[in-house]
């Protein structure tokens, strides 16, 4: 900086314009008296050269193929986040860095990539080292969000090499200069943050190294915008499958072209067994041929009524291989107000009446107080078994169970077994 506060008052106005064009040194008027001093030779190829980078950005990369492939790998970790670490190799190479970093603190995780760094290095740095980092401090106050940090523009090398974090952390590990940004998400979230560090024998990182990270702040915004709204749906996609897979009933989830595009885990079994029910080509396909061709005409009618004020469902029973009792089968129509399930066109529940329902003992002891004893109990009068056939079940007198029936209609507060029924069927299953 000092070198180019003594020579560019030397640059008429017209000179300086010209610089950007590129036109041999010795074109310059205001500059002839000063070609032979070898200081000021070395500040103008350099002057020149930062000029250069800033009307071609591109140039910071080597060419705007580099340029180019990195900002398509930047693209390309939002659905890969490995490629992160590409990211941060082709940045720390083209800054001429060390240790290169990446940290983003999403709302449900955190996103965290590095290259050219020690491992040791950085489990200390989030042990320790964090929390006196004199730089990162500096560096705040002196700096924006999006702007390019120079540490030893905030903390000058005489301060720095002063304190504990340098001393006992930097230096063991060769760092000395560093240059970050801060890259802004949306307005709840902290920012991002890239940072590189190279040892004191590279020098103090240069502003044609800083134009790499602003040529590319907005790509990085944008993908780490991308990510988090993926990370985003893909959690309430997982939260809707939670649910589903809650559900007593095997459920399929279909697309606008009535394709599969989600099975629940009791789904899955029903489809392996092929008892009624196949997937065939991603489309639901059933044994019987009429029955197939209501089934498909029911899942086209539930998705070209998924916008309707009421949408209508259809029911029907399938016949099995097995012979064994039919299959429940309900077609109906789903609209999700949720970004991220907007794929879902229908849905389709498939009871097994020759299934035992799931146990809902935990719940009832959770709820209601009941002993392991008389939550069995309660799962098998939710089958349906009279106090006779539970007794049987259970291997125990009758006039044991009918204590055990007494004690969980008085906690339950059903009256009936009918009533307990009821209540066990809106209980979910875990």
């Amino acid at each position: 900086m000092g070198v180019f506060r003594k020579f560019l008052p030397v640059l008429c106005p017209r000179d300086i314009l010209n610089l950007a064009k590129g036109p041999q040194i010795n074109t310059f008027s205001s500059l002839r008296p000063h070609l032979r001093n070898r200081e000021f030779c070395a500040f103008f190829c350099g002057y020149t050269r930062e000029l250069f980078m800033f009307e071609n950005p591109e140039a910071a990369f080597g060419s705007t193929n580099h340029l180019l492939e990195l900002i398509e790998t930047i693209y390309a970790a939002v659905q890969q986040p490995e490629l992160w670490t590409n990211v941060l190799e082709g940045i720390a190479r083209n800054i001429h860095g060390e240790s290169t970093t990446l940290f983003a603190r999403m709302p449900d995780d955190q996103l965290f990539s590095m290259t050219r760094t020690d491992p040791d290095a950085w489990n200390a740095y989030a042990g320790y080292y964090s929390a006196v980092n004199p730089l990162m401090q500096r560096c705040d106050a002196m700096f924006v969000d999006g702007e390019v940090r120079y540490a030893h523009h905030a903390m000058p090398d005489r301060d720095l090499v002063k304190t504990e974090f340098y001393n006992d952390f930097f230096v063991p590990y060769d760092m000395h200069y560093s240059m970050g940004i801060k890259v802004p998400l949306r307005g709840d979230l902290p920012a991002a943050y890239i940072t590189c560090q190279r040892p004191h024998a590279k020098g103090p990182f240069k502003e044609h190294e800083g134009l790499v990270y602003q040529t590319l702040l907005p790509h990085l915004r944008r993908a780490l915008s991308l990510h988090l709204q993926l990370m985003q749906t893909n959690s309430r996609i997982l939260g809707l499958e939670a649910a589903l897979n809650a559900f007593d009933h095997a459920v399929l989830g279909l697309d606008q072209d009535g394709k599969v595009i989600f099975t629940s885990g009791k789904a899955e079994a029903l489809v392996l067994a092929d008892d009624g029910v196949r997937i065939l080509n991603r489309q639901l396909a059933l044994l019987d041929s009429a029955q197939n061709t209501r089934i498909r005409t029911a899942i086209a009618e539930a998705i070209n009524g998924q916008f309707a004020v009421s949408p209508a469902s259809t029911s029907l029973l399938v016949r099995r291989r097995s012979q064994a009792a039919p299959l429940q089968l309900t077609v109906v129509p789903y609209r999700s107000l949720l970004p991220g399930c907007s794929m879902l066109a229908a849905l389709v529940f498939i009871g097994d009446p020759t299934l035992r329902p799931p146990s809902k003992a935990a719940i009832l002891r959770a709820l209601y107080g009941l002993t392991p004893s008389e939550a069995r109990l309660a799962d098998l009068l939710a089958e349906g078994l009279t106090l006779q056939e539970a007794a049987g079940r259970l291997r125990l007198a009758l006039e044991t169970v009918r204590f055990h029936s007494k004690r969980i209609f008085a906690k339950t507060g059903a009256r009936r077994q009918a009533e307990l029924m009821k209540l066990m069927l809106t209980l979910p299953s875990v």
